[in-house]
């Protein structure tokens, strides 16, 4: 007879993302809006739907909707009794070893502290049923010695809840920490009703193109207004052969950009056409990337590096005027420009200098032919530094008096993202300053717009409302 350990299972929230991400889900799935609030019944009664789910999706037939949720099973546990090759194929086979994977501790026997929570625990786990675990090309291999981890069976469970709070695809798994337990409780939230449709529908049944970046985005609208946060996206896939891990994630000013956004039209006006610019179709006319995923994504820093895809993405565009009308370029420049105050506190008037002598310059003659080595040459300091020499010289010799840029070139010359980012930032000056001038720039129909949409939706969440 099975002696278990004495006393209520608790559930706790860990700093590893994984365990921390299927805690908050095991959590949703008992009802309870704290780790710490899940009772027993409630653990029980999270993992009876853990354990059908898993044995209806292991024994559903290829064609069948449920055997997506095998497909992302499998790619968090490759390796586990229900995704194996050799798996037990009838309900009533699979369901009795599922079910063991979940059992109580014992308190007889060597107890050891649970490598997530703490907790004396006497069940070991390996690669089989713990994501990202053991050495990159290896089955269940450990250290010499050791037998496996020990983990707690709040903590099994909240491994296998896992893939509830994740977002998931056919072959890799997001998670999403952040300061704020809120933006984590909504991620979570999102996508364990997004599981669900899975569950019903299979993945044909989402909106395709969507990503995970949406999702953190509107959790950081909702919820880091007041008190911005950080956030940090953890993809992965547990692959016998090939394991991977890659990290992104949003700085905290990124949430007051969201709201400030939000609130200025001009700028709400430029996410919904970056959105627009940003999607991608295959050959068939489905999505593939939807543009809320693209548009979200420039605010994320790949492995946790500074970036600015936003600026980059909008100062790429932006060089291309003619296939944008002017409005587009206008409200791309309000958008980079609060994007500079935000994250880096840049006031764009200390670049009107620079940009009158740059505008005056090519609206003198040839403004065709000058915008085009303007645009060669934006992005470089040394070659920036002599046509502006070049500029500031010839409005001189013809009578002119030209801008005096001399506190702006430091800052305009300057090496790194700082002097980059000032000379992405010139460009839209530039442009605004030509359109002022009457200089013809951007000369493509205006794009229409979805004024009623919201521009952090990315459509899926309105399907799991």
């Amino acid at each position: 007879m099975t002696t278990t350990t004495t006393g209520a299972p608790t559930l706790r929230l860990t700093e590893h993302p994984l365990q921390r991400c299927g805690a908050r889900a095991l959590t949703e799935l008992a009802g309870q809006h704290e780790p710490h609030q899940v009772t027993p019944e409630d653990m029980d009664r999270a993992e009876a739907r853990i354990i059908n789910d898993v044995v209806a999706a292991a024994t559903a037939p290829r064609e069948a909707a449920g055997y997506d949720w095998w497909k992302v099973l499998f790619t968090l546990y490759p390796n586990a009794k229900p995704t194996h090759a050799k798996r037990e194929r009838t309900r009533e086979g699979l369901h009795p070893q599922v079910q063991e994977m979940f059992a109580p501790d014992q308190d007889t026997g060597v107890l050891r502290p649970c490598t997530f929570c703490g907790t004396r625990c006497s069940v070991l786990w390996a690669k089989a049923t713990l994501p990202m675990f053991d050495s990159v090309r290896a089955v269940n291999t450990l250290p010499p010695g050791v037998a496996g981890w020990p983990v707690c069976r709040s903590c099994r469970l909240a491994m296998w809840a896992l893939p509830y709070g994740a977002w998931v695809a056919a072959g890799s798994a997001t998670v999403l920490t952040c300061d704020n337990p809120e933006v984590e409780r909504a991620f979570v939230a999102r996508n364990t009703l997004r599981a669900r449709r899975i569950h019903q529908f299979g993945f044909s049944g989402l909106r395709s193109g969507a990503g995970p970046e949406a999702v953190a985005l509107q959790a950081l609208r909702k919820h880091a207004a007041d008190a911005p946060a950080a956030t940090a996206l953890w993809m992965f896939k547990n692959d016998n052969q090939e394991p991977w891990l890659k990290t992104s994630g949003t700085r905290t000013g990124v949430a007051r950009f969201l709201h400030r956004m939000l609130a200025d039209r001009d700028c709400q006006s430029g996410w919904k056409r970056l959105r627009h610019a940003l999607e991608r179709r295959d050959s068939s006319g489905a999505v593939t990337l939807s543009g809320a995923t693209g548009a979200a994504r420039t605010l994320f820093d790949a492995d946790l590096q500074s970036g600015d895809r936003l600026l980059s993405e909008l100062w790429r565009r932006a060089a291309r005027t003619e296939e944008y009308h002017w409005s587009t370029l206008w409200q791309w420049r309000a958008l980079a420009a609060l994007y500079a105050e935000v994250m880096y506190e840049v006031d764009n008037q200390q670049l009107r200098p620079a940009a009158t002598l740059v505008a005056r310059w090519i609206a003198a003659e040839s403004s065709r032919g000058r915008f085009n080595e303007y645009r060669q040459v934006a992005g470089s300091a040394y070659h920036l530094h002599k046509l502006l020499m070049t500029a500031g010289a010839r409005l001189y010799l013809n009578g002119e008096a030209p801008a005096d840029i001399t506190n702006v070139a430091p800052e305009l010359l300057a090496s790194g993202q700082h002097g980059w980012r000032n000379r992405g930032l010139l460009f839209f000056e530039v442009l605004a300053e030509l359109r002022r001038l009457e200089v013809s720039i951007g000369t493509a129909a205006d794009a229409e717009e979805d004024d009623d949409k919201d521009p952090l939706s990315d459509g899926d969440d309105e399907e799991d409302a």
